[in-house]
């Protein structure tokens, strides 16, 4: 620790805060984090979502010499990060593989040279051999990871390249690291201090209390009365919002029963191409009352201050995935209307997804010796290939790309089966592998999450930010909170609605088109169920083209093949 550190209350790094933040004063939890970042310390922040986590890093590294390296789990995240400092006149970059190899160079020799305070990478980068050269060159004085739970096999989104930051924190010289996290019980808070090699970190727990939240629960017993629900609520609260679900298929079909009750609404998943994903997620971010129905893939560093409410159409996995979602909703303070609804059939697709998300290690032997096995052969195969091999049935089973990216990190492989060069370059040893991967701790693990998460949707008489605190064993709020549905009756709960939101304005229903019309006169949109040449049934994945030489991607109903169909050639008309 420096005796010449500065502190939070200097004149000059108050007017950083006022010029570049616009901000005049901290959060007791941040004054404290950013002052232990400034004297030099390692550091763990766990606060919620929306309470200025970033600035705790981001400040210092404006006020302090050298470069501040962040790491960050999503590269579609840091182009609008960068932007934003950017926009505050603050010299930040990112490198990532979206970016071209010149463009990479480009910038991580203008970081070297000195003109850079902030550079977003993902852990993946410490894989590239140019960027391992060019360590030593960098400026590192300051290690910032980002969504820190990822670092924790015990978290609810481990990411392997994230087990292994305490090695390329070695590579930059064990500088002092701030670990961030919206979402960690104490049990993966002491798992990223160990993982990280934190050395005596301050660390700083706030509550995940939101008071402008209400916080509910309802019970559906059928899909139909879900969808009833959803439709109730946006008709209900006028504002940007977000209805998550963990199937596509449902995304997808919501959002087809929504527009035929004349309610609009976007849709963001992972089937959809990167084009159309940064689309949905710009006309999100500019509008004052879209709605998008989306994955959890939609979310993490949607910096978006006037969501109005999130609803949870299927059950999370865990409470920490929960509380996360939940905490995008309200950040300028405003009431917000927070829900899940919960359907009992719908806990066994979460379950489902557990077991596709923890291998054990026969099944990564067994995809590490069908590679071996294919030798030469393996850049004429694919992921399907190797699906097949192992004989997966469902596409929503996860365990062979979770045994690929093991490898990889390992590297037993380089490349990938997308760019057709995917090689194996040593024989796997199974003692490398982390003595949880396989073992089925994990999977336990997981499994006792997501029965924490049914038990909180089960329950009918704690309050709800009570059951949230003594999961993260947090200081225990005053009960009742007088906005959450255990604490206040469904007459009281509807009132608190009337009472803090205002109802959307209404929409037409959409329009009908003739049958036989042409695509670009009725404006086919994603979600349109239609009929192809008077037989076939389906829905609208895709719209693509413009004015006549639109065409339509549909999904069968019966068989639920894709065809790509021309309306200029076939008869389509809209359900």
């Amino acid at each position: 620790m420096s005796p010449d550190a500065p502190s939070t209350h200097d004149p000059a790094v108050q007017q950083v805060l006022r010029e570049r933040f616009g901000i005049e004063a901290l959060r007791e939890p941040q004054e404290r984090a950013i002052q232990a970042v400034l004297e030099g310390r390692d550091v763990l922040v766990t606060m919620p979502t929306g309470a200025g986590k970033s600035l705790v890093y981001q400040l210092p590294a404006l006020v302090l010499e050298g470069l501040t390296l962040v790491i960050s789990p999503l590269i579609a995240l840091m182009k609008d990060q960068v932007d934003a400092l950017r926009a505050r006149g603050i010299a930040a970059s990112y490198v990532n593989s979206s970016l071209e190899a010149r463009e990479r160079r480009r910038r991580l020799e203008a970081a070297a040279e000195g003109h850079t305070d902030l550079l977003y990478v993902t852990p993946e980068r410490f894989r590239s051999p140019h960027f391992l050269e060019l360590l030593p060159r960098l400026d590192v004085r300051r290690l910032a990871v980002d969504e820190a739970h990822c670092i924790s096999h015990w978290g609810h989104d481990f990411r392997p390249d994230y087990s292994r930051l305490e090695r390329y924190r070695g590579l930059l010289g064990n500088p002092p690291t701030l670990a961030l996290t919206a979402t960690a019980t104490p049990r993966v808070a002491q798992d990223i201090i160990g993982h990280l090699g934190l050395d005596d970190p301050l660390v700083v727990r706030t509550g995940i209390e939101r008071p402008n939240f209400f916080l509910g629960v309802e019970r559906v017993t059928t899909a139909e009365e879900k969808l009833e629900r959803i439709a109730e609520r946006i008709s209900a609260i006028d504002g940007p919002g977000i209805v998550y679900s963990a199937l596509i298929r449902d995304l997808e079909a919501t959002h087809g029963e929504l527009r035929r009750r004349g309610i609009p609404s976007l849709v963001y998943h992972g089937g959809l191409s990167a084009q159309e994903r940064r689309s949905m997620q710009e006309r999100f971010m500019a509008s004052e009352r879209e709605v998008v129905l989306a994955t959890n893939a939609f979310g993490m560093g949607i910096d978006k201050p006037d969501i109005r409410f999130v609803l949870h159409a299927q059950i999370p996995r865990t409470l920490e995935a929960w509380a996360q979602e939940v905490g995008r909703a309200g950040r300028d303070g405003k009431p917000s209307w927070c829900e899940l609804l919960y359907f009992g059939e719908d806990v066994a697709i979460q379950q489902g997804f557990v077991g596709w998300a923890n291998p054990d290690l026969e099944y990564l032997l067994g995809v590490y010796e069908t590679l071996r096995a294919w030798g030469e052969r393996i850049q004429a195969k694919d992921l399907d290939d190797l699906r097949d091999e192992l004989l997966v049935k469902n596409r929503r089973d996860n365990r062979v790309s979770i045994c690929l990216k093991w490898l990889e990190v390992l590297g037993i492989t380089t490349g990938s089966f997308e760019t057709r060069d995917l090689v194996l370059v040593r024989d796997l040893d199974p003692a490398e592998l982390p003595a949880f991967v396989g073992s089925g701790g994990k999977l336990r693990s997981d499994l006792e999450a997501l029965l924490a998460m049914v038990r909180f949707a089960g329950d009918v008489e704690t309050c709800r930010r009570v059951l949230l605190a003594e999961h993260f064993e947090t200081e225990l709020p005053p009960a009742p909170c007088a906005a959450c549905d255990n604490c206040l009756s469904a007459e009281a709960s509807a009132a608190w609605m009337r009472e803090h939101t205002l109802p959307r304005p209404a929409t037409a229903p959409a329009p009908r088109a003739a049958p036989g019309s042409q695509a670009s006169e009725a404006g086919y949109q994603r979600g349109d169920w239609v009929r192809v040449d008077g037989r076939h049934v389906g829905q609208v994945l895709r719209v693509e083209g413009e004015g006549k030489r639109v065409r339509l991607l549909v999904e069968g109903a019966d068989d639920l093949r894709r065809r790509t169909v021309d309306p200029r050639k076939r008869r389509v008309e809209r359900l």
